[in-house]
């Protein structure tokens, strides 16, 4: 089946702000990304809310709703009481559903005056030690996977959804498609529910109701008030505020000894399962609800004007008058039956557990910081996760963080080369030890010291200006008697310039003296060239000499040799 909330890949940035807010752990960090457990998922929407990439999606029925409408079948929404605060006009609300093409329109709360009632008739028969409400989905799930053992105390009924879509459906036949409207995501899961099958044909949230009217171009100001097709009772449109199921409650018949306690938040209602388990909670009727605020401030509220200013439009719209808890009709049976949803998980040993945190640098009690920051509450926690594979320990920040810094500390520390960075007011913000020995300063000294105090800074002005980077280029500091291959970047980020300075005074002295044997050889060369030139000029002199004293002996000789013949 397709969950409720998705994930579009391509944000999901790595940022673990998601896993953070889960407050029951139901994200899973794999393959560099957050991926949602559905089974241990309780559908209260922090991640939706709290995730900064928008990287996290709601399975949406409005395509599905369109083609109710455009098919002309019978629709009918059933509009949940928290509706007075999404538009500034509460009673347009029905003018502007029926204008987007909708049948008709109900409101929810007379199935949540249905389910006070039977709470007030399971109250009166005091049969139950502490009772706890069974309205908001996202808790009945928290308890139904992770409170098992509390199941005994849930109210055996169904939420105002159901009950009204019960009503909706003996009224209007099987055939009509039946619209849930509300602020809030787990109802989707509620609606889908095989408990419930056949009851609720969609769910329409109320950010997905408001960008339909905006994108139909509706002219509020333009409509006319329409009532709605059911006569909806004053006495239960407060319970999407905190305490508004106890208010309800206490217009009518009371609490019959019980005592009424409201409780708020998934980690309020956490830490209240967990007093419950304790035995310390007796005699009580205790509202609970997942969203802060009640339904009002739900994930998908839409509403633009803030949670406050909703709760005042839910309070305004239900005025003073409260009516009558109506006769449930004898066909409709808002029984429910919750049952254990919790799953098995294999835990690691002590010794496992004790394996994975010297994985992440804890090597005794002490290093077990317990921050939080990976979502869990403790370390131990963490590790087991790991174990578990739903994290893994590169998202223990501490322990990150130290691992960089201790790298960052030992690459600084053995690096033969000057490392250090600067602000853009050239104040140096980093020094490394081989800076330290080359300009004998210390690096406390340094950091309360100017690159100017220290170096000629005409090349890291020139790139602060220009954002740039020099790359290889040999500088020499006649202050030092050194030269340097320099390597200056800028990081745009940070807005500081990192120096990279290797020490080459050596090689260019080497090279400055092969250099010098190079030009001493050549000229020794043309030293050489130059007197055998001489010395082959002076022995052709002599040869031409010698070569004509002998033509003229010999031509002589042949002269004498004529004569006496």
């Amino acid at each position: 089946m397709t969950s409720i909330i998705s994930l579009k890949k391509v944000r999901c940035k790595n940022c673990h702000k998601c896993i953070r807010s889960c407050p029951v752990n139901s994200i899973m960090y794999k393959d560099v990304q957050a991926q949602i457990m559905p089974e241990q998922c309780v559908l209260c929407g922090h991640c939706l809310n709290t995730c900064p990439q928008n990287a996290k999606t709601v399975l949406s029925d409005i395509f599905k709703i369109r083609g109710y409408i455009k098919s002309h079948a019978t629709t009918v929404v059933s509009i949940a009481p928290s509706f007075s605060g999404l538009l500034k006009k509460p009673g347009l609300t029905c003018a502007v559903l029926k204008q987007l093409g909708f049948t008709y329109v109900q409101e929810t709360s007379q199935g949540a005056a249905y389910v006070s009632a039977e709470y007030s008739r399971l109250l009166e028969l005091g049969t139950m030690d502490n009772m706890i409400t069974t309205c908001c989905p996202t808790i009945n799930m928290l308890l139904e996977k992770y409170y098992p053992d509390l199941l005994p105390m849930m109210a055996p009924v169904v939420s105002p959804m159901i009950a009204h879509a019960k009503l909706l459906r003996e009224q209007y036949g099987p055939d009509a498609k039946i619209i849930f409207a509300g602020p809030c995501i787990s109802k989707k899961e509620e609606a889908r529910d095989p408990r419930h099958a056949g009851l609720i044909d969609a769910v329409l949230t109320f950010e997905e109701l408001v960008s339909w009217v905006q994108e139909s171009g509706i002219d509020l100001d333009s409509l006319t008030p329409v009532p709605f097709d059911n006569p909806s009772p004053k006495s239960a449109r407060m319970y999407p505020v905190t305490s508004g199921i106890v208010t309800t409650m206490l217009a009518q018949k009371g609490f019959f000894g019980y005592k009424p306690l409201c409780v708020d938040d998934v980690e309020n209602c956490k830490a209240l399962f967990e007093d419950l388990r304790k035995g310390s909670i007796h005699g009580c009727f205790i509202e609970v609800n997942a969203c802060p605020g009640g339904c009002i401030n739900g994930p998908v509220s839409g509403h633009a004007a803030g949670r406050f200013s909703a709760q005042l439009a839910v309070e305004d719209y239900t005025g003073d008058e409260k009516d009558e808890f109506p006769d449930l009709p004898k066909s409709n049976d808002l029984a429910m039956h919750f049952a254990d949803a919790s799953t098995q998980e294999n835990m690691p040993t002590e010794e496992q557990i004790r394996q994975i945190l010297r994985r992440i640098g804890k090597e005794s009690k002490e290093d077990e910081l317990n921050c939080g920051a990976c979502g869990y509450s403790t370390c131990r926690e963490k590790a087991i996760s790991i174990f578990q594979g739903k994290s893994e320990p590169t998202m223990c920040l501490p322990y990150m963080k130290e691992l960089a810094q201790s790298l960052s500390n030992s690459i600084l520390k053995v690096t033969p080369n000057v490392i250090f960075v600067v602000d853009e007011d050239l104040r140096i913000r980093e020094f490394n030890e081989q800076a330290e020995k080359i300009f004998g300063i210390t690096r406390k000294e340094a950091l309360d010291t100017y690159l100017y105090e220290l170096i000629d800074t005409t090349d890291y002005e020139h790139i602060i200006q220009n954002r740039s980077a020099y790359l290889d280029r040999i500088v020499t500091y006649d202050n030092l008697g050194i030269t340097f291959s320099a390597n200056i970047l800028y990081m745009p980020e940070q807005r500081m310039v990192l120096g990279i300075l290797k020490d080459i005074t050596a090689e260019e002295q080497a090279k400055a003296n092969h250099h010098q044997l190079q030009m001493d050889t050549i000229a020794m060369a043309q030293k050489v060239i130059d007197k055998q030139m001489t010395v082959a000029q002076e022995i052709a002199g002599l040869l031409g000499e010698t070569t004509a004293e002998t033509k003229v002996t010999l031509s002589r000789l042949k002269d004498m040799v004529a004569k006496e013949e």
